[in-house]
């Protein structure tokens, strides 16, 4: 019976990998009520693969007592296979896996023996369980015993050996699948948990980066400050002149120190292109609006790329709040003398002069950088938004 599930994922939980033999998939870690309740329902609808041996069992008319002996053994089965899944994948060497794994196959080789040979597809079920839950070498092993132990088993059964030897493979491929697929979970979970380790570091370096740049920009300013404010308190009484100078002098570090610090954080709060045509799109997508999108591979100045990434911003904004639009368009055009950025939608022309706040601010921006903007209807409907850039001219 096959059942899915979704790989888990960090921060979010999720179910575990892929099971396409609907037999099993362990719970890595502790979960949810809600996902605990699925994985019991997917671990348990596998148990309808003995539904074979069950009909088997009630077409030859058991007596009363061996019908209730089969059906506790099974129940007894069914619910250490479930008690083996709840425990997380780190516990592996301990004496409840070990006898969890006993009480298995005593039960599957037990009913195979004494019942019928179609109970052997429980050291299925056996094989998987030790698969998903010794450590890797042992897995191994313990699933090469499960197959030799279920060709013995079978064999002694019922003396048809295509019956043995289909079983046999079964046990041996599906407790290696899940081997398979239990390696990858760990794998995959290795990788999350480096990939957030690498995450908190580039946060942590940033951090650091930052505080080194804000005490390199305030050391300085604040040291003077210190200085002149300790020399103007001297001076105070004997030299009033002389303390209003250091009082001016004071005035014009700490405007220094300000703008400075004003201009490291604009440099940290910097966007870039990528980033802004990635959340155009998202923003565009949440709207009801169908987006086109071309950036470019061209290695831009970090001032020109904030420009046009500004652009950007205020233009998919403007086409969200104001447009109506369905359709838009955002096009970055790279030059060997000038680089350019357009949005364009189809819907209602909004702010025809360019005169709205957050364009004035673009404008100025643009400015700076000795570029243009251009706003206005477009020549089909819609709006158009535009701004340019010359390469390689120093700022105004």
């Amino acid at each position: 019976m096959p059942h899915t599930h979704r790989p888990a994922t960090a921060p979010q939980r999720e179910d575990g990998p892929i099971d396409p033999t609907g037999l099993l998939t362990f719970p890595a870690a502790p979960t949810t009520g809600e996902e605990m309740w699925r994985k019991r329902i997917g671990i348990n609808i596998s148990f309808l693969w003995l539904l074979y041996p069950v009909l088997d069992l009630a077409g030859s008319h058991p007596t009363a007592l061996r019908a209730v002996v089969v059906a506790v053994a099974v129940l007894v089965f069914v619910v250490v296979y479930n008690g083996l899944s709840r425990r997380p994948a780190q516990v592996h060497r301990t004496l409840v896996v070990g006898a969890s794994l006993a009480v298995l196959t005593l039960i599957a080789t037990a009913l195979t023996l004494a019942d019928r040979s179609s109970w052997a597809l429980l050291f299925v079920f056996t094989a998987i369980a030790g698969a998903m839950r010794l450590p890797r070498r042992d897995a191994v092993v313990w699933i090469f015993f499960c197959t030799l132990l279920t060709a013995l088993v079978s064999t002694a059964a019922s003396p048809d050996t295509g019956s043995t030897i289909s079983l046999s493979a079964t046990t041996l491929a599906i407790g290696f699948m899940m081997f398979y697929f239990r390696r990858l979970t760990e794998l995959n979970r290795d990788l999350v948990s480096a990939r957030e380790e690498l995450a908190r570091l580039a946060v942590s370096e940033e951090r650091l980066r930052f505080a080194r740049d804000l005490h390199d920009l305030l050391g300085h300013g604040l040291t003077v400050i210190s200085v002149k404010a300790e020399l103007a308190e001297r001076l105070l009484a004997r030299d009033a002149a002389a303390a209003a100078q250091h009082v001016t002098d004071i005035k014009i570090v700490a405007r220094n120190a300000l703008s400075d610090v004003r201009d490291a954080v604009s440099a940290y709060h910097q966007p870039t292109l990528e980033g802004e045509l990635t959340g155009a799109r998202m923003a565009l997508q949440a709207a009801g609006i169908h987006a086109h999108l071309r950036g470019t591979e061209q290695t831009l100045d970090p001032q020109v790329e904030a420009l046009l990434a500004w652009a950007i911003r205020e233009g998919t904004t403007n086409v969200i709040r104001h447009s109506g639009a369905r359709n838009c368009r955002i096009d970055v055009q790279p030059g060997p003398t000038a680089v350019s950025a357009e949005i364009v939608d189809d819907g209602h022309a909004v702010e025809p002069n360019g005169s709205g706040n957050g364009l004035a601010g673009l404008r100025e921006r643009a400015e700076r950088l000795a570029g243009t903007l251009e706003a206005g209807p477009a020549p089909g409907g819609g709006f158009r938004l535009s701004v340019s850039v010359p390469v390689g001219r120093p700022a105004t």
